[in-house]
């Protein structure tokens, strides 16, 4: 399985769901991102850090995630030539979609399933209303899941840890992690129907 985690935009939760994502399918991460911090988190037997000017090695067994940086990175197309899965998630804010939906616009050039992931959504309709929106600028019928807000993501990622696993554990942190657990598994399953 190869999935590639890809938006022109900052700040929408590629990291997140590139280390929930290894983590739950025991995948390598290439972090394409050089401001990227997975190694430190991750550690580098399951992360292999790719500068900007070099190139991204191959991996023959095992599945691999590429978690690429919020800028336009040229290595985007010889990577999907074997992906399984394009995701890009995004914010349902003003400032986000018109990023993502050039990001898309580039994606849907190279011929790999896509799917959204509207992330950090507090109103549903807000999640709606952005679907809509990309929608109606592609007219395209497009794939999606969406993912409330919450900060036990962004603490799971601080700490390398899985959601899954967090809320196996016993007392406040099973409690904290119950609810975005079954929404992680759920998104899990989906992406298992691409690959």
């Amino acid at each position: 399985m190869k999935i590639i985690i890809h938006n022109d935009k900052g700040g929408v939760g590629k990291s997140t769901y590139a280390t929930q994502i290894a983590l739950y399918f025991d995948a390598t991460i290439m972090e394409m991102d050089p401001y990227g911090v997975l190694t430190k988190t991750l550690g580098t037997d399951r992360v292999y850090k790719v500068g900007l000017n070099e190139d991204v090695p191959e991996i023959k067994e095992g599945d691999v995630v590429y978690d690429f940086g919020g800028f336009d990175d040229a290595r985007l197309s010889s990577i999907a030539k074997n992906a399984d899965l394009i995701i890009i998630p995004f914010n349902p804010t003003i400032n986000a979609l018109g990023t993502t939906l050039e990001s898309y616009k580039r994606a849907r050039e190279l011929n790999v399933p896509i799917l959204f992931i509207v992330n950090a959504f507090i109103k549903e309709q807000d999640a709606e209303d952005a679907i809509e929106f990309i929608k109606e600028n592609t007219m395209d019928d497009i794939d999606f899941f969406m993912v409330p807000h919450t900060r036990a993501l962004q603490t799971a990622e601080n700490e390398g840890e899985s959601i899954i696993e967090l809320a196996k554990q016993t007392g406040l942190k099973k409690h904290t992690y119950k609810k975005i657990s079954s929404t992680m598994l759920e998104l899990m399953n989906v992406i298992k129907e691409y690959t």
